[in-house]
């Protein structure tokens, strides 16, 4: 999600601003960030504002191995740019516009120039503030202001309960307090009570490692918030759309045999990455008989690959890139028993003590050699042959395979991108009431008749 997350707060001698806050970085790498030189310019005398986040004080960052992206906590936003504009979304945020008496209110402001945010202002007990409490507030600021209001059913459920626990935690720590200094204690001795300094949210809440529970918090909003929306291509008023979760995107439903785990798990390893890409289907394959692959996978052609699991797994896990996650069901992973093939599975591998079914129109079989034949470390066969006219979505794929500035990374999602697209088409036709609306539904969509294949195998398993 393209947006900060800040905790602000508002300090007795500095007034509203912004203590601490996470951002998504993508194109930028943190060596290139002055981010020690940039925390000395912004130190601050009070000890509110100047705290101190652990073994490295100047941010704390995590990596999201999927996404690739890096998000990074800072005590100010670690572009400038975006600085400024958190610096006025903290003042608006505390200003005298907010009701004190509604804790724990959102507060939905900005424009097109400042940026639009989303505020959760809420008060963290303190026996040494004024009125014994201090005034907090997290704040989202993006630049989407439609994004923004969509998910806030989201953030606000979520915002809450970083504010919750936040405030329990406050409030055993003024709890202990009182019971060491009494009512009329506190008011003989003024001098240490009276002073309204400031504390850091450390001293409040009395947990050492608060802000790395902050920072796993917000980094976590950033990425869920990302995959909250799913986008649908609507004609007016579509009542059929599924509705939006407020969870974490579901799991992908391959099927797995027990003996293929240790694989999945070393499937983890960054330095495999690049077995995640179609370019390990083409490296396997030879040139021509990688468009062939594809194309029995797009099109639902039974796919039978045989071989050493240690060999077909990681072949296995490239094919399902070509499905869109709902058919993902329709694979079956290093299968035990022969009547797996006949069944409902579409693409399927076996252990060469299996007896296969001969290639034909509607099998593909894909055989991993024990040795290398004349260079190649498979045997392909299909009787079948490719349409003078491939569908639109197996040129562009292809063509990103071609794509020489695209990395393993940029190809895969790439490859995800144009899957989902011919998933809200199909989806979409399969909602057309009659023949004619369809047919002008393909005509706005982009589909053709060498497309029909993919929608016809595509639209029996998405609903």
């Amino acid at each position: 999600m393209n947006a900060v997350i800040a905790l602000c707060h508002f300090c007795e001698a500095h007034g509203p601003c912004a203590i601490f806050c996470t951002q998504t970085l993508r194109d930028t790498k943190l060596e290139d960030l002055p981010l020690d030189q940039q925390q000395q310019q912004t130190q601050k005398s009070c000890s509110a504002c100047n705290y101190s986040m652990g073994r490295n004080n100047s941010a704390i960052y995590s990596r999201d191995t999927e996404s690739g992206a890096t998000f990074v906590s800072t005590k100010v936003a670690v572009l400038p740019e975006v600085a400024n504009l958190v610096k006025q979304a903290a003042v608006l945020s505390l200003s005298n516009g907010t009701d004190p008496s509604k804790d724990g209110e959102f507060v939905f402001f900005g424009d097109s120039a400042r940026g639009h945010i989303l505020s959760h202002t809420f008060r963290v007990s303190d026996l040494q503030a004024r009125g014994y409490s201090q005034l907090f507030s997290i704040i989202v600021l993006m630049k989407d202001k439609y994004f923004l209001l969509n998910i806030k059913p989201f953030l606000a459920e979520h915002l809450k309960k970083v504010s919750s626990e936040l405030q329990t935690a406050a409030r055993k720590t003024k709890e202990t307090e009182e019971l060491t200094y009494s009512e009329r204690q506190r008011r003989l001795s003024g001098a240490q009570f009276l002073m309204h300094t400031s504390r850091s949210l450390l001293e409040l809440t009395g947990e050492e490692h608060i802000f790395a529970h902050l920072h796993s918090h917000f980094s976590w909003l950033l990425l869920a918030g990302s995959r909250f929306l799913t986008e649908h291509v609507t004609f007016g008023n579509l009542p059929w759309l599924p509705p939006q979760s407020s969870g974490r995107p579901p799991a992908q439903r391959l099927t797995y045999n027990s003996s293929t785990l240790p694989m999945i798990e070393s499937i983890d390893d960054p330095d495999l990455e690049e077995f995640f890409s179609l370019r390990h289907l083409k490296s396997v394959v030879r040139k021509e008989e990688f468009a062939t692959v594809c194309y029995c996978a797009l099109t639902g052609v039974k796919i039978v690959v045989r071989g050493d699991p240690r060999k077909t797994f990681r072949f296995m896990v490239c094919l399902k890139k070509l499905l869109p996650e709902p058919m993902h069901n329709l694979m079956r992973i290093d299968a035990q028993h022969q009547h797996s093939i006949s069944s409902e599975y579409k693409i399927i591998s076996v252990s060469n003590d299996i007896a296969v079914p001969m290639a034909s129109g509607s099998v593909f079989r894909i055989d991993f050699l024990d040795k290398h034949v004349n260079g190649h470390e498979v045997s392909v066969k299909w009787p079948g042959e490719l349409p003078r006219k491939l569908p639109d979505l197996m040129v562009k794929l292809l063509k990103a395979v071609e794509e020489k500035n695209f990395t393993e990374l940029v190809l895969n999602k790439q490859t995800k991108v144009l899957i989902e697209e011919w998933k809200n088409k199909v989806t979409c036709l399969n909602h057309a009431k009659s023949t004619s609306v369809q047919g002008k539904l393909k005509k706005v969509l982009g589909v053709q008749l060498q497309d029909q294949p993919i929608v016809n195998y595509w639209s029996t398993h998405l609903h």
